[in-house]
């Protein structure tokens, strides 16, 4: 604050007033926010990187995650067709069939009992992989009442496709379905995870009887996604 250069007596209340106005003694800066401000801008928090190959291979299920199941090798399955091109991409997690686009992707399989998981990770551009979910999301809502799918030279009828309980990673889906097949039934459970920019496929299917829903398996394997 600036006082003239001559010199006058003011008043005691005068005084008293001007002292207040200046903010003496009250702990507030009366300049606050009117220049600019010295606090370090906030940024927008950048996507995950992707992981290539290797480092999916890094994170896959060991018999040290499972001791209690018998964890092998298993290769990308078949490109999968249906009938109905809104059920191709539920088609294709259902029967473990090949997803195309990725940057990198790795196979393998859980066995405990009769059932048998395969597990697929694969790893997307942040976009593509919210997106995947979601395709296989409105597939879910509208197939449920069955399709005709072909993997490579097999043609698979889906007879039945009910929503399941699904938690874990930022996103997820599960499903339990009833297929025929050379005319013998059987039953399938299927959960697809999204964790950053990586998917993790679990299709849980049973050589008698009604496939387990492979909840040990998915949680084993998010553990080594974080």
């Amino acid at each position: 604050m600036r006082f003239p250069y001559a010199r006058r007596v003011l008043p005691a209340a005068a005084v008293i007033t001007l002292i207040t106005s200046c903010g003496t003694g009250t702990g507030k800066d009366t300049h606050a926010g009117t220049g600019p401000s010295s606090a370090p801008k906030s940024q927008a928090p950048q996507a995950p990187k992707p992981f290539d190959e290797d480092e999916l291979t890094a994170r896959q299920l060991t018999p040290q995650d499972l001791p209690d199941h018998k964890i092998e090798e298993a290769f990308q399955g078949a490109l999968i067709s249906s009938d109905k091109p809104e059920c191709r991409d539920l088609a294709t997690v259902l029967l473990g069939g090949a997803m195309t686009g990725t940057l990198g992707q790795v196979h393998n399989k859980a066995t405990k009992g009769t059932t048998a998981t395969k597990v697929s990770l694969h790893s997307w551009t942040a976009t593509k992989a919210g997106s995947v979910l979601a395709d296989v999301r409105a597939g879910g809502q509208a197939c449920g009442g069955g399709f005709n799918a072909v993997s490579g030279t097999d043609k698979v009828k889906i007879t039945k496709v009910v929503a399941a309980p699904a938690t874990g990673g930022d996103e997820s889906v599960a499903y339990s379905a009833e297929q025929e097949q050379n005319g013998e039934k059987s039953s399938v459970e299927v959960v697809l995870v999204r964790q950053g920019t990586t998917t993790a496929t679990f299709t849980a299917r049973s050589a008698s009887g009604a496939a387990e829903p492979p909840a040990a398996v998915v949680a084993a394997q998010l553990k080594k996604l974080h």
